[in-house]
């Protein structure tokens, strides 16, 4: 068995089209068809039903192809490793944490002369899969990632130190249902969670008033009392300020920050090496 026949096979699953398969690969049509059955005959299997041209994985066929897939996908990553650049390159997709990331970064780019990391914080379809961690908060159904989790982060209620609600210490969810709120977009996570938080814990949508994705503007608009949030109580101890109160809620909330990467994906050295530094960097601050 030899590998050019696996990865023939592996286009062949994918494209259901011995042509197409031949095009992509610049051989002719019968090679390909010859490769295939080659390999059945190996195996002692069929791993396609035949309808006309077109061609789709059997039940041997799937499990083969999923063997497969994970084997080329190591052989690749162990490749491209080898003539990996001396200067290696860690892209990292951010979700959740932005501020405490990108002090992550700075101190592992500091303490590292060969590894370069770059950062983002939206994706399109197209680069989708292209980046190598994922900094988000933990979800439900993580079936399709390997993570590691980094800090749990209270939720509690920002107000402007003028707020007539700066005078308490602590407050049930229940009593802020009336006031307008200052918050995230929708489209960042830490809005779903707190929104979901508002109904679960005091059966209520939050009244945004304010909404943004620059934490500078939506700590403006804090200190300027246009409104009440809920955020991570690390967000707001980075920086200290008189100019706002700090409120923990009587009903509990933690949201988990984590680092992610896809299940099948195979870390290399570099990778590895800034995981580690993550893990230790969040323990040795006792972001926990």
């Amino acid at each position: 068995m030899e590998l050019l026949q696996l990865r023939y096979f592996k286009d062949a699953a994918e494209l259901e089209n011995f042509s197409k398969v031949a095009q992509k690969n610049y051989v002719p049509q019968p090679s390909i068809s010859k490769t295939i059955s080659k390999l059945e005959q190996e195996l002692g299997v069929k791993l396609f039903d035949r309808n006309g041209k077109k061609i789709s994985l059997n039940a041997n066929g799937n499990y083969f192809y999923n063997k497969v897939n994970t084997a080329l996908q190591n052989i690749d990553e162990g490749i491209h490793y080898f003539k990996a650049p001396l200067r290696s390159n860690i892209s990292i997709y951010i979700q959740a944490g932005n501020r405490l990331i990108s002090m992550l970064t700075a101190d592992f780019l500091v303490s590292s002369k060969d590894i370069f990391v770059s950062a983002v914080n939206q994706i399109s379809d197209e680069n989708k899969n292209s980046y190598d961690f994922t900094f988000m908060q933990l979800q439900e159904h993580m079936e399709d990632f390997q993570y590691k989790p980094l800090m749990d982060d209270e939720i509690v209620l920002v107000v402007s130190s003028r707020h007539p609600l700066s005078k308490y210490n602590e407050i049930s969810i229940q009593e802020l249902k009336e006031y307008p709120y200052i918050a995230y977009y929708r489209s960042i996570q830490l809005r779903d969670f707190t929104d979901a938080y508002c109904q679960r814990e005091g059966n209520f949508t939050p009244s945004v008033v304010f909404e943004t994705a620059d934490y500078q503007a939506l700590r403006y608009m804090l200190e300027k009392n246009k409104g009440i949030s809920l955020m991570p109580k690390t967000l707001f101890l980075l920086n200290s300020s008189t100019n706002y109160k700090i409120i923990q809620l009587k009903e509990k909330a933690y949201r988990t920050l984590v680092i992610a990467w896809k299940k099948d994906k195979v870390l290399s050295e570099h990778e590895k090496q800034f995981l580690k530094f993550t893990q230790d960097w969040f323990l040795k601050r006792n972001y926990q």
